[in-house]
């Protein structure tokens, strides 16, 4: 096992969308998010990081194969329905990069590569000297849901071990056909993290300009 990380961004994206749309579509049947993507559609929306200014992918590769990647943008190149779920709160949507997600193969999870992968994240984010907010978003799901695996451990136990706060009553909802063939809508639950850039920093950085009103 041969284990290296490779930050893409603009146009080089576009030669990891396959890759990317591979691991996306294995992972995300999983639960909780049990989803029966087509990949088409995943190579569609993928390619948005690759036109996006300031997105960025990182890609986990073991002996040059694809195994792990980390997604973001800045936030406010989300679409409406991500963008109204900050309307009105105390975060100034021109601050926030989000992080889009956080995905490895299953063999290789539980080694401490996610926290490695978000550490370059973070890293790479603050290198942009303009975001003060890092934000994501998880799907909810009931505590008893019978295609819950036995031991599952849920993704908020490893934002709230990273300095992820959630964010009480701040949500969004998204519609996507399950693995038994049944679109359902899905409401989804945000976390912050603070950036915490040096005083003096985020003065001279911070952009000028509104929040986001519906």
């Amino acid at each position: 096992m041969v284990i290296t990380q490779e930050l893409v961004t603009g146009t080089t994206v576009a030669g990891a969308l396959d890759a990317l749309a591979s691991l996306r579509l294995e992972i995300f049947r999983e639960y909780p998010y049990l989803y029966n993507g087509r990949r088409e559609d995943e190579l569609d929306y993928l390619k948005s990081y690759a036109e996006t200014p300031g997105a960025c992918v990182i890609l986990v590769h073991d002996s040059g194969a694809v195994v792990g990647a980390a997604t973001g943008m800045p936030f406010i190149h989300e679409g409406k329905q991500m963008l109204t779920a900050l309307a009105g709160s105390q975060y100034c949507v021109e601050n926030i990069y989000y992080v889009g997600e956080l995905l490895f193969y299953p063999a290789y999870r539980n080694k401490g590569l996610g926290l490695q992968l978000l550490d370059q994240l973070e890293h790479h984010i603050r290198s942009l000297g303009r975001y003060r907010q890092l934000v994501c978003a998880t799907v909810e799901r009931p505590d008893v849901h019978p295609l819950k695996p036995e031991g599952y451990v849920p993704i908020t136990r490893f934002l709230a071990r990273t300095g992820f706060d959630l964010l009480p009553g701040i949500t969004t909802s998204f519609s996507w056909c399950e693995t038994d063939g049944v679109r359902r809508d899905h409401p989804m639950q945000f976390w912050v993290k603070e950036l915490n850039f040096p005083h003096a920093e985020a003065e001279r950085s911070e952009p000028k300009g509104i929040t986001y009103a519906a």
